[in-house]
């Protein structure tokens, strides 16, 4: 019997397959910076994501995670995320469209799917300026932080 492969395979392999359409060499970094990426849920920043990846790969550098994030990003499989009340880049390996619950305590970020806010309009008419789309944040307090405490 044959196993199926895991989603985070699944995504390796169509990583590779748009790196070599796109003429970008398929490095061992850049798949260990994807796969960590995919097996995150809690939009690490990059540096973040190099501190889980030097104990398998102690001589990656940070700045090549950087690269590479931005590379996913440009390659439209992963995206940088805006925190509000947060100036670090954080990146999402889940481009399905969703928005994000984001605590203002510890800066917790959880993806929320709603299909109320995805009929969120995008504005039509904005002076010089070229929307291109809508991502709601909702910010408060986590359970840990004490959100569910005060209800």
């Amino acid at each position: 019997m044959k196993r199926r492969p895991s989603p985070t395979r699944e995504r390796l392999e169509a990583l590779t397959a748009t790196c070599r359409r796109a003429g970008i060499s398929v490095t061992p970094q850049r798949l260990a910076v994807y796969e960590a990426l995919c097996g995150s849920f809690d939009h690490p920043s990059p540096e973040v994501l190099h501190a889980r990846l030097r104990a398998s790969m102690p001589t990656l550098s940070l700045a090549t995670v950087y690269k590479t994030l931005h590379l996913l990003a440009e390659l439209g499989v992963a995206k940088e995320v805006s925190v509000a009340g947060d100036n670090s880049r954080r990146f999402d390996a889940n481009v399905d469209r969703h928005h994000h619950l984001v605590c203002e305590e510890c800066h917790a970020v959880v993806d929320l799917y709603d299909a109320t806010l995805d009929e969120v309009a995008i504005p039509k008419r904005l002076p010089g300026f070229e929307p291109r789309s809508v991502h709601v944040q909702i910010v408060g307090l986590c359970a840990a932080c004490g959100g569910s405490a005060r209800r």
